[in-house]
């Protein structure tokens, strides 16, 4: 079961961490596209039943699994990239071949000529991908239900269309089950939720506007407030946008994120900060890693609920995959060190924040930060830290005009309550 703790302790009060914390909001999934996301998922739902659609009446169930269904899905680099949310389809027919199954699910999808996903959807080798004009993408997985008495224990179908049918495959996954198993376990501090929840809702500029033509927005399973989260979980989003940046120009296969989240449960604890996470979870991430070489392995990682789900499978591919990882874990480690550094520079732990997690976001938070020094500087509200840099406390922060909708430190968003 979740950990719920409200000890008097501020994430908040180190330069590192707030830098952290304002960089963990701008990669979070806002919560009105969160909404937009269960609206979607409810009209694919509604289509592939419709009348005429080959899968009518042959679905038991569809569900999210992957980082939506942990509340750990981040921004992409991008915006032309858009974001993935992953759904299994759970089939009622039995006995199908991998590529009957994946080309039954694109038809159901694909409907007729002049439908709403006619000419936006794409067959890969595991799943059927819609893509949006926002660049939100879906990609819908086929699968089949092994044991009755073993809910969500299922078959998903590889089947590459480029390459000979005896090559198909299945794939044993428990997605379901590992969803409901972080969520249990992974440690939530109800002020840290609170608080992180409010900046994410006060980010968010399209949240007001839907406020006001809805009674209530959906709020994810994980999440008692919407936005909110353990600092885990932050942590681990971070993780993985510091993975995308390394990766993405290497044009290889990346570390999976499941095998990240899993990594990440077994460290995870209360009472840290985000930073004190990062180190965690990035630490026991590279001993894992590195206990796996020295063993001359590649490193394992299996769903803790279902025995022979492999979270490993497809990557790494070999022992150089591996040997990058490796380093890309002490690098990460040694920022950490430079970016809660307090004898160094303002400018050099934004350099290394924006190395970290990408120009774009740092330089906003970097931005940021200049503006709330200046008015700090102008009200005679501030403190100077050991590199001469111009620091604010979080309670001077607080009494400074509304900001900007995007700004990490503005007020939240109308009709909230202050925590």
């Amino acid at each position: 079961m979740n950990t719920f703790t409200r000890h008097p302790f501020n994430p908040w009060d180190t330069l590192g961490e707030r830098l952290l914390a304002s960089t963990a909001v701008k990669v979070e999934l806002p919560p009105s596209q969160y909404a937009k996301m269960v609206e979607r998922k409810a009209a694919i739902e509604k289509h592939l039943q419709r009348d005429g659609s080959p899968l009518k009446d042959l679905i038991r169930i569809f569900y999210q699994q992957g980082s939506v269904a942990i509340g750990a899905t981040i921004r992409a680099k991008f915006r032309s990239e858009g974001f993935d949310i992953d759904i299994i389809v759970e089939l009622l027919v039995e006995g199908l071949t991998p590529a009957r199954a994946l080309d039954l699910l694109y038809h159901a999808v694909r409907g007729e000529p002049g439908s709403r996903y006619h000419d936006c959807i794409e067959r890969q080798t595991r799943c059927i991908t819609i893509s949006y004009a926002d660049g939100m993408h879906i990609d819908l997985s086929p699968a089949e239900l092994l044991d009755p008495y073993d809910p969500r224990k299922s078959h998903i179908f590889h089947s590459k269309p480029d390459e000979p049918r005896w090559k198909d495959t299945t794939i044993l996954t428990n997605s379901f089950a590992f969803a409901e198993y972080y969520n249990d376990r992974c440690p939530v501090d109800q002020a840290f939720a609170e608080e992180f929840g409010k900046r994410v809702r006060a980010s968010d500029a399209q949240l007001a506007v839907m406020m006001k033509d809805a009674d209530s927005l959906p709020v994810p399973d994980h999440s008692s407030v919407v936005g909110g989260k353990s600092a885990v979980t932050v942590a681990l989003q971070l993780i993985k946008r510091n993975r995308n940046i390394r990766w993405l120009p290497r044009n290889r296969r990346m570390p999976a994120s499941v095998m990240l989240s899993c990594l990440s449960l077994e460290v995870a604890a209360s009472g840290r900060t985000i930073g004190e996470n990062l180190r965690v979870i990035a630490s026991h991430i590279l001993d894992r890693l590195t206990a796996a070489k020295r063993a001359g392995k590649l490193i394992h990682v299996e769903n803790p609920r279902c025995q022979g789900d492999c979270f490993t499978d497809r990557w790494p591919e070999n022992f150089g995959d591996q040997d990058v990882m490796i380093s890309d874990m002490k690098l990460f480690l040694n920022q950490l060190d430079v970016l809660f550094d307090e004898q160094r520079s303002f400018k050099e732990r934004t350099q290394v924040l924006e190395a970290m997690f990408g120009e774009t976001v740092g330089r906003q938070v970097r931005d940021e930060f200049a503006d709330e020094q200046g008015f700090l500087i102008r009200s005679g509200k501030h403190s100077v830290g050991a590199a001469g840099g111009v620091l604010a406390s979080p309670s001077l922060v607080s009494e400074r005009p509304a900001a900007k909708p995007n700004t990490f430190y503005g007020r939240s968003w109308p009709g909230s309550r202050n925590r």
